[in-house]
């Protein structure tokens, strides 16, 4: 009488999903669940700060958010994915493997110009030799990704 622990694909397109995967029995002890739930709203919450501050990263709190989601409430889930804002960062980054022209050089540009300041001020040479060596690797990651309309 259990039912499966994930649902079948019903289609076999590649196109973008209108809602993704998850587990339908995946979900955690009531407990678990609750801290699962705050961490995720934690993560939404410093991903949109993301969006406006350029030192914190966007795309990686929003997926943690969905993670965290996934395994505690489908509503949210569901919610975060088809959010106005929100979405287009995750769907282009997990489903369509790829980045935006605008997205791409919003994010390098506030990237390198947060980076710079961060390097002008930090008061050691190893902080700042560090710093630059974040901001490359991130910067060729971003352009490695796939460009998307």
């Amino acid at each position: 009488m259990n039912k499966p622990a994930t649902k079948p694909s019903t289609h076999k397109s590649e196109s973008v999903a209108s809602e993704p995967m998850v587990a339908e029995n995946y979900l955690v002890s009531q407990p678990w669940r609750a801290l699962l739930l705050c961490a995720g709203c934690l993560a939404v919450a410093l991903g949109v700060l993301g969006i406006f501050l350029p030192l914190l990263p966007t795309v990686p709190f929003l997926l943690l958010a969905a993670a965290c989601f996934s395994r505690s409430s489908r509503k949210l889930q569901l919610w975060l994915f088809n959010h106005r804002y929100l979405g287009p960062y995750l769907t282009n980054y997990l489903l369509r493997k790829g980045i935006s022209k605008k997205q791409l050089w919003s994010s390098l540009s506030s990237m390198w110009l947060a980076m710079l300041l961060a390097i002008y001020f930090a008061p050691f040479w190893a902080v700042k030799i560090l710093l630059v060596i974040t901001a490359c690797l991130v910067s060729r990651h971003l352009l490695s990704l796939q460009r998307l309309p």
